[in-house]
């Protein structure tokens, strides 16, 4: 991601006091489609390893997950919540305990 900058700076004199002003503009943002395809193969190869880990030990936990695969823990939530709603897997019984079921490979 690239960010341009216009920075703008209005001076003035107003009695004996000089006052500068420095006028912040919202950074235009620049993304090039090598980046978005980049986030984004990284995206789907990380739900795959999740995935494989998964359907190798299915009572894998997220912090094993995050170990194996190098992410953080909230990484991790961050992907299992996703491929849920994609319905790729579920959870089966209690957070302690149960496991997860692949119903989906992509």
């Amino acid at each position: 991601m690239i960010l341009e900058r216009e920075p703008a700076t209005e001076f003035e004199e107003v009695g004996i006091l000089f006052i500068a002003t420095f006028i912040r503009k919202l950074a235009k943002q620049v993304i090039s489609e090598k980046n978005g395809g980049t986030t984004q193969k990284t995206t789907q190869k990380t739900t795959q390893k999740i995935l494989e880990l998964i359907i190798t030990n299915p009572t894998i936990s997220r912090k094993e997950l995050a170990a194996q695969i190098g992410i953080t823990a909230d990484g991790i939530k961050y992907h299992l919540t996703t491929m849920q709603k994609k319905r790729l897997l579920k959870r089966i019984g209690p957070d302690k305990g149960g496991h997860w079921e692949v119903i989906k490979a992509e």
